[in-house]
């Protein structure tokens, strides 16, 4: 819980719960929890059921709300979802609002947002969800705390975030909307698939079900989120959108500044995890001052950056370069995609399951002496050939310097097998490396920044991967 003194001042999880009291007030909880001789109670975090009874027990031991969490689906962080509503607070504390009623688009089969505002704050809220069954679930838990009169509930059958509401009721009114991008959208099929012995849906996410994060498919739904809030923006007063990933923010930030849209942002930390919100609005608010980002200073990863050299019979630009680094990781098995193309510059998110880049001189060594050895063979082949007669000891001595010649391939070619086999990361699941790559146009120059996210290769993975593009730029 090393970011907990960074959550919201309000935020009741600042202290961390009180586990003894949750085991011998829930039954259920003394069932995944274990206590030790000095009386001390503790659960693992990377159990997805203990996650879902904790859950439910804090929300009905700090807020009296009955809560069930579908197995199939994705646990709600509780001191996260907090954080949010408690930002929301500040924002609609600061335009002096009173009798509120906000928007939670896709609401999930738990409901959890509109069940906090309207438990907490007694506010109004209209949540969407387009799935039916998450529908179904979200309405038993409404109606199991009797918040019916509080929460309506919408399935969005069309492709638009909020547009549906006012084409079938162009009166309403929110003062504000807030919602979680779809993370994944495969979600359920990734869950199921890990519980079966079937594999996981083509192009799935690896890692834990928490972090199901897919950071292309986030900052299109962000940017349609602002299309359409242009749209519709004396329907609601303030826009907000939580991010999973920070340079979502930075690229969302870009296109509101470009826009000249008002805007402010915030940062929830809780345990170990951050996350990021937005707020903008079309309105007379100067959110920036009137709750201003969180001024705690964070350790940045600052990119690596590396002016491009000119090469022969490559055209210097940035879709010609970009086209190139991508052939570069594909040689070196690193998935990669797109989530930003301007006309000066081309961004991508890429990770790497295995290490694949390091001691590239050793392998070039092996795969030029194999090489040497297998050309060494034809030539003693050849040579055979035209020879009509060969004394016996001739015979011998080609016949040794063929089986050496094998030898040596086969040494190493075991080799450089054992060598790629040291280097793959026993926890297929989670990449070992994910980072940002970007190629701009500056000054007339083409320019390579490389920024580290997250993985146990560390950022001396994204230095070694940026010293392999180095060398093989030609």
């Amino acid at each position: 819980m090393a970011l907990n003194k960074f959550m919201h001042p309000r935020n009741i999880y600042r202290t961390p719960p009180d586990f003894v009291k949750l085991y011998k007030e829930f039954e259920d909880f003394s069932t995944v929890a274990k206590m030790d001789v000095t009386g001390k109670v503790s659960i693992d975090f990377k159990d997805t059921r203990a996650l879902r009874i904790l859950t439910k027990c804090l929300l009905k031991s700090d807020f009296d709300l009955d809560v069930v969490i579908p197995e199939d689906r994705l646990v709600p962080t509780l001191p996260l979802r907090l954080n949010y509503i408690l930002w929301i607070e500040d924002l609609m504390i600061s335009i002096h609002k009173e009798h509120i009623t906000g928007l939670d688009i896709g609401t999930g089969a738990c409901a959890i947002y509109p069940l906090l505002a309207a438990n907490k704050n007694k506010w109004h809220m209209v949540g969407t969800e387009k799935d039916e069954d998450s529908l179904k679930m979200a309405l038993d838990n409404i109606e199991r705390n009797n918040l019916q009169h509080l929460i309506k509930l919408k399935k969005n059958i069309t492709a638009s975030l909020i547009e549906h509401l006012f084409e079938e009721d162009n009166d309403l009114r929110f003062d504000f909307c807030m919602c979680n991008p779809p993370f994944y959208s495969n979600v359920q099929e990734v869950l199921e698939s890990r519980s079966s012995a079937r594999p996981p849906p083509k192009n799935a996410f690896t890692g834990s079900p928490q972090e199901l994060i897919t950071e292309g498919g986030e900052l299109e739904f962000c940017r349609k989120l602002i299309k359409e809030s242009a749209k519709f923006k004396n329907h609601i007063l303030i826009f907000t959108t939580m991010i999973g990933h920070k340079y979502n923010m930075k690229e969302i930030l870009l296109d509101l500044k470009a826009e000249g849209i008002n805007h402010t942002t915030t940062e929830f930390c809780q345990g170990r995890v951050t996350r990021w919100a937005i707020a903008w609005t079309y309105q007379d608010y100067d959110l920036y001052n009137l709750v201003p980002p969180r001024d705690k200073a964070r350790k940045k990863s600052i990119p690596i950056t590396f002016v491009l050299p000119e090469i022969p019979n490559l055209p210097y630009d940035v879709e010609h370069t970009t086209e190139k680094v991508q052939q570069l990781f594909d040689s070196l098995n690193i998935q990669y995609k797109i989530i930003t193309k301007r006309r000066n510059e081309t961004v991508l998110n890429f990770n790497a399951l295995t290490n694949t880049w390091t001691n590239q001189r050793r392998k070039r060594r092996l795969l030029k002496k194999i090489e040497e050895t297998v050309s060494k063979k034809q030539k003693l082949e050849n040579q055979e050939k035209c020879e009509k007669s060969t004394p016996d000891s001739s015979i011998d001595e080609k016949s040794n310097v063929l089986n050496e010649t094998m030898d040596l391939a086969t040494a190493c070619s075991t080799a450089l097998i054992d060598q790629t086999d040291t280097v793959t990361n026993k926890d297929t699941e989670k990449p070992i490396l994910q980072g940002i790559f970007k190629v701009s146009n500056k000054a007339k120059t083409v320019v390579f920044e490389m920024e580290y996210l997250e993985g146990s290769a560390g950022k001396e993975g994204v230095h070694q991967i940026l010293q392999y593009i180095k060398n093989n730029w030609k």
